[in-house]
């Protein structure tokens, strides 16, 4: 008799939390996944037949061993904010600006992605992140290129795992190997406006052709080391900044410690005046941060000392509205608290940078500084995937312009903030 195969075939599993009535994916994930079913109904006694159904499926099913997924992700904060901002110059001109508006990403980025892994066998594995940030207020996406927020692959294994491509920095708290912001307050890198430590640190952001690698914990340490190459086009020379970091943190129990030094090595400053043209010096960083769970509250504090970089947080100098080529060296220090309540955690943080400033062309002192922020939040859960914030602070940066007989310029900002978050 004839026998009847089931022919093998591919077929595509989506794996949700919960499924619309039409099958659309409720959760934002799915999984592809192969998998092949060959039997044989035979009508009569074929051992021939037999073995070779047999020897099929074992093939196939041999081929499909090495499982690989990909994951659709992100989040959306979009909420509203009131910002009084002072600003005044060296010259005595103040100008004060009110704002009540609508916002993305107060509390955390809004963002969409896909990640994947494959399993190579032996403990080998490929993954890749693709990440673009975007603004839920307006639903448009950044200038900076469609997977702006990270586009990497990555090689991991028993020796750790390695990461090429567009990556944030060690020093941050984002993207696939920034830790240090997250150890460092319970902010991260702020919300809204306010900038958390990162108002009184000298931090970085993402940076392209990034090589990166990450040990695994051995003993409650960790080993990571990153080196950019700087822009296309201009890799490894001086009309690119190339950056550099290391990293080596500790976790035992309640505990974590995280110490990192950094490096920018500036390009080559194209200043007003010709003459003035210069290698500027390279930036550099050295960082602690501790904090420890409590139980009824977690505790944070770090610090930083930094020599030659051309900004305090986000503003750099400027007098009389114009922006000062400037180095700074100096140090900074903050304080934290994350206190669960009431279902939600209380969050509160507050910092402090003095800093003597020089201009890159040389000479005496050009100017002291002086950072300070203070920060309270508070979210809360509704479920594992949306919660409600509301938040409000204060940052101001003082400056004493040494050149022009003490003359004082100060910028400062109020902001209250509150937003829903949903992640899927």
């Amino acid at each position: 008799m004839e026998p009847i195969f089931h022919q093998s075939f591919f077929d595509v599993t989506k794996r949700c939390s919960r499924m619309t009535p039409e099958g659309q994916i409720g959760s934002g994930q799915f999984y592809l996944r192969r998998s092949f079913l060959l039997g044989a109904h035979f009508q009569g006694s074929h051992n021939m037949y037999k073995k070779i159904a047999l020897a099929v499926s074992a093939a196939l099913l041999a081929g499909s061993a090495f499982a690989s997924s990909v994951t659709l992700y992100g989040r959306i904060d979009t909420g509203l904010s009131y910002t009084h901002e002072r600003v005044k110059t060296s010259e005595g001109t103040t100008t004060t600006t009110k704002s009540f508006s609508m916002d993305s990403g107060n509390s955390t980025g809004s963002r969409w992605g896909l990640k994947g892994v494959e399993e190579l066998g032996n403990g080998l594995k490929v993954g890749f992140v693709l990440e673009s940030g975007f603004s839920s207020d307006t639903g448009k996406g950044s200038v900076d290129g469609l997977f702006n927020r990270e586009s990497s692959i990555s090689v991991s294994g028993s020796f750790g795992t390695v990461y090429a491509g567009r990556l944030n920095s060690l020093i941050s708290d984002a993207g696939s190997i920034g830790w240090y912001g997250a150890m460092a307050s319970p902010f991260g890198t702020g919300w809204g406006r306010i900038g958390g430590h990162a108002e009184v640190f000298a931090t970085q952001g993402r940076f392209n052709n990034t090589i990166a690698y990450m040990s695994p914990r051995f003993a409650g340490l960790q080993f990571s080391a990153q080196y950019s190459m700087g822009d296309d086009g201009a890799e490894n020379t001086s009309k690119s900044n190339r950056y550099a970091a290391l990293g080596l943190d500790y976790q035992a129990g309640n505990l974590e410690v995280g110490f990192l030094v950094d490096w920018l090595n500036k390009q080559t400053a194209g200043l007003a005046d010709p003459s003035l043209r210069k290698d500027i010096d390279d930036a550099f960083t050295v960082n602690l941060a501790a904090n420890y769970d409590f139980g009824v509250l977690k505790a944070f504090a770090a610090a930083q000392y930094f020599k030659d970089t051309d900004k305090i947080g986000p503003w750099a100098m400027q007098e009389k509205g114009v922006l000062v080529p400037l180095k700074h060296e100096g140090f900074g220090v903050n304080l934290g608290v994350d206190v669960p309540l009431c279902g939600g955690n209380l969050m509160v943080s507050a910092g402090y940078a003095d800093a003597d400033a020089d201009n890159v062309s040389g000479g005496s002192k050009y100017a002291d500084r002086k950072s300070y922020y203070a920060l309270a939040g508070y979210s809360y859960p509704f479920s594992k995937r949306t919660s409600v914030y509301v938040g409000g602070g204060y940052k101001a940066i003082e400056s004493d312009y040494v050149a022009e007989g003490k003359n004082k310029a100060k910028n400062t900002i109020y902001q209250v903030m509150t937003g829903l978050v949903h992640k899927f």
